[in-house]
């Protein structure tokens, strides 16, 4: 599965959750998503099920207390780095 793969994945993962989807875009920052706590702790759960990894405690920390400081490009980035080991 390549970058593009995974980034499609994670926004059709996305759609799913969010009922606003508006602000789904490729660059988005988690901020825009207006996503609760509930919500990122879904979003995490099921991109941990799809690519068979577990998210490091501080990525959904970031996303649930800082989500100007995460982007979606970053999420992805992560994965494929992940994915790779």
């Amino acid at each position: 599965m390549n970058r593009e793969d995974i980034n499609q994945r994670v926004l059709d993962i996305l759609g799913v959750i969010l009922v606003d989807k508006s602000a789904l875009r490729d660059d988005v920052p988690f901020e825009d998503l207006v996503l609760d706590e509930q919500d990122i702790n879904e979003l995490f759960g099921r991109l941990e099920e799809e690519f068979d990894f577990a998210f490091p405690a501080s990525i959904r920390e970031r996303a649930i207390h800082k989500p100007e400081h995460l982007s979606l490009p970053v999420v992805v980035d992560l994965i494929v780095l992940m994915r790779q080991v």
